[in-house]
């Protein structure tokens, strides 16, 4: 939202940026009928450039095609939809998606892992095989998945926003990181694809996430990386300060 104040009654009323005309420079107040000009905040041209996604535009474009562009767009051409997409707008509508397309994405990944431990061809979860093959344990992480979802999108949300407020990266709220995490799970997708996908769709994913998280909050990769990189460095200290301790004993 844009608010526009009035310099001569300070009368004030926020307006959606849709709402103003392209190239409007005089704006007339219709509680003292002052004409001022309107200048732009450089926030609010920012704010100008940022459209509801397809999926939030579902009523007008239709419940498949809003899917079917937000898929689209997240998984291949990831700059251009969050560098389109609205920081702020409301949680509901990007943990729908999320929850949607995260579920089905995360029953699918069960599904072929299940698929896999009753094969008996190969063996890549060892010891968890047993558990998965059966069919009480794969019904019950089918049914879990959507509130395993949900965990997942607020949880990771919630760090990744901790660690870009400790590089000075969370420009532009916790919503706008929420929203990068929610959509971003458009890339499970992959999961349709035998085995594999699960682990196409994570490199993918991590590829979203960070051009997202730079798109939404409008800084560089640098940060990000950095960002990132803090558990890793976290577990390295760690894993030294351990095996320092271990070769003095």
């Amino acid at each position: 939202m844009v608010e526009i104040t009035c310099p001569q009654c300070n009368y004030a009323k926020s307006i959606s940026p849709e709402k103003i005309p392209p190239g409007v420079r005089w704006i007339r107040c219709p509680n003292c009928g002052n004409r001022f000009e309107y200048l732009k905040k450089e926030e609010d041209v920012s704010t100008e450039r940022r459209r509801a996604t397809p999926w939030e535009r579902r009523l007008e474009l239709g419940l498949w095609r809003g899917i079917k562009q937000t898929l689209k767009s997240v998984v291949f051409s990831p700059t251009n939809m969050f560098y389109a997409m609205p920081v702020r707008g409301g949680w509901r509508e990007p943990l729908a998606f999320g929850l949607l397309v995260g579920s089905i994405s995360s029953m699918l990944d069960s599904f072929w892992k299940f698929m896999i431990s009753t094969s008996g061809l190969i063996n890549p979860l060892g010891g968890l095989s047993t558990s998965l093959s059966s069919p009480v344990i794969f019904l019950s992480l089918i049914f879990l998945s959507p509130l395993l979802v949900i965990l997942n999108l607020f949880i990771s949300s919630l760090l990744i926003h901790l660690l870009l407020l400790l590089v000075g990266g969370a420009k532009n709220g916790s919503e706008a990181t929420f929203r990068v995490v929610a959509y971003s799970e458009a890339t499970g997708v992959w999961s349709i694809i035998p085995f594999i996908g699960g682990l196409i769709g994570w490199v993918w994913k991590t590829i979203v996430l960070i051009i997202g998280l730079k798109e939404a909050h409008e800084i560089t990769y640098l940060r990000i990386v950095v960002a990132f990189s803090i558990p890793l460095a976290l577990l390295l200290l760690t894993l030294a300060s351990a095996l320092f301790l271990i070769m003095r004993l």
